[in-house]
């Protein structure tokens, strides 16, 4: 898991490459700019302050649209949602103004910017109110814009991208609305609402709808220990990580214990919400026992056919969990990225190579030449799962030290850290490590 979190920090690369092309106006692209050299530059420096000094100057001189746009600009879509935090909260407290917010929420052609400003935004709702930057007057705002954006939904076929969406900034702000002793607050009220006429109105195959039932049934259920095999199976569909995380612990151990267990989680794998097929991919990749002819083949369509990128890293995660079982895969892994009628997209690409990064041992000569090759292909849309693939590579990844180099010198602090302890080490063993 480690390694995947390595990936999806660096999966786009080089810092902010993307954000003056998403860029609305010149305070836009300028502060597109800004940012990408705040995270270029090593903390404390003099690059370092004199870019915090500008951005700040910069986004305190900013308001309404322009500031919206300016945040928009600077997030990165495959990036930690901490660094599109941080992005955004430059920008001080309450800093989007709710018609922003609202007009981005109903405009289904919003940019990749406007996507990621709003999980970004709605995200700060998950803190304590201590330490966000949102006031509560203005979360349980967002909660209001949300069951708004819902209800105008009910019963209206929604597409995949805007039901992920929604499904991001209903876990950003379910924490906050369930639970509690007595009636919701008015706010939460009339998000259930929202959701259960929804969640009644979709369709069979809705993710949405068949998320926002469990969720439903969540909202008011106290918190305890995930021990018994039906609360694992609706945990695996909860708005917390973290609980998510617990379910897939619990299955695997009773996955040892209990056959129905493993058939019920392998089951899960098709369930139309993503949250659930990724625990139950993590279960397997704990389980790693369990039924390998079964198990890796499933993972494998998961992550090369697969729609959700969720769903997709957490098969990646269970792969490489399970290396020395799926080393006959690698010929599979490869025809994904390489299938001229299916071009896989960036975030499965970089998963897609990093477990080959791992398969890398069992493949073939002809195999690692073919691994080299999407790696250096891929490397500037899929940045942490080919850098992976170069440093598995070793030596024979020479041909790509250059690419590697300039690759480097536009990436942020943290991909330099990678490439400088991890990938040029590997390729290039007889250099000092720094």
């Amino acid at each position: 898991m480690l390694r995947t979190a390595i990936a999806a920090m660096l999966v786009s690369g080089v810092a902010g490459a993307a954000a003056p092309a998403r860029a609305q106006g010149d305070t836009a692209e300028q502060a597109a700019l800004l940012w990408q050299r705040l995270r270029m530059a090593e903390p404390d420096s003099p690059e370092f302050e004199a870019a915090r000094q500008k951005m700040e100057a910069l986004a305190k001189s900013l308001t309404g649209a322009r500031r919206t746009a300016a945040a928009a600009a600077m997030m990165d879509a495959g990036a930690e949602d901490s660094v599109n935090t941080a992005a955004v909260e430059l920008f001080g407290p309450d800093s989007l103004s709710a018609t922003d917010v609202q007009r981005i929420l109903w405009d289904e052609q919003r940019t990749w910017g406007q996507r990621e400003l709003l999980k970004a935004y709605y995200g700060l709702c998950r803190q304590d109110a201590k330490s966000s930057a949102l006031s509560e007057e203005v979360c349980w705002q967002l909660v209001t814009l949300l069951a708004d954006r819902l209800e105008n939904l009910v019963g209206q076929k929604v597409g995949y991208g805007e039901q992920r969406l929604l499904a991001h900034l209903c876990m950003s702000v379910l924490p906050r609305c369930a639970g509690g002793a007595g009636a919701p607050k008015p706010q939460a009220a009339k998000l259930f609402a929202a959701m259960e006429r929804y969640a009644e109105k979709a369709g069979g195959g809705d993710p949405l709808g068949a998320a926002m039932a469990v969720w439903l049934d969540l909202r008011s259920a106290a918190p305890g220990p995930i021990d018994t095999l039906g609360r694992a199976l609706q945990a695996m569909g909860h708005w917390d990580a973290v609980s998510r995380l617990k379910a897939a612990t619990f299955l695997a151990e009773e996955i040892g214990r209990d056959e129905k267990a493993g058939r019920i989680v392998l089951a899960a794998l098709d369930d139309p919400r993503e949250e659930a097929q990724a625990a139950a991919a993590r279960a397997l990749g704990f389980a790693r026992s369990y039924r390998p002819d079964v198990v890796v083949p499933k993972l494998v369509e998961m992550l090369t056919k697969g729609r959700g990128v969720v769903a997709q890293a957490a098969a990646a995660d269970a792969l490489i969990a399970r290396a020395d079982q799926a080393r006959g895969q690698v010929a599979a892994l490869l025809a994904a990225l390489s299938d001229p009628g299916r071009i896989a997209g960036a975030l499965r690409t970089g998963s897609i190579l990093l477990v080959l990064s791992h398969l890398a041992p069992y493949a073939t000569a002809a195999q690692r030449g073919q691994i080299l090759t999407q790696a250096l292909r891929n490397l500037r849309r899929s940045g942490g799962g080919a850098l992976a693939a170069l440093g598995a590579l070793g030596e024979e990844a020479r041909p790509a030290v250059p690419s590697i180099r300039e690759y480097r010198a536009t990436a942020d602090r943290f991909c330099r850290l990678y490439i400088d302890r991890h990938v040029l080490p590997a390729i290039q063993p007889e250099l000092p490590r720094k």
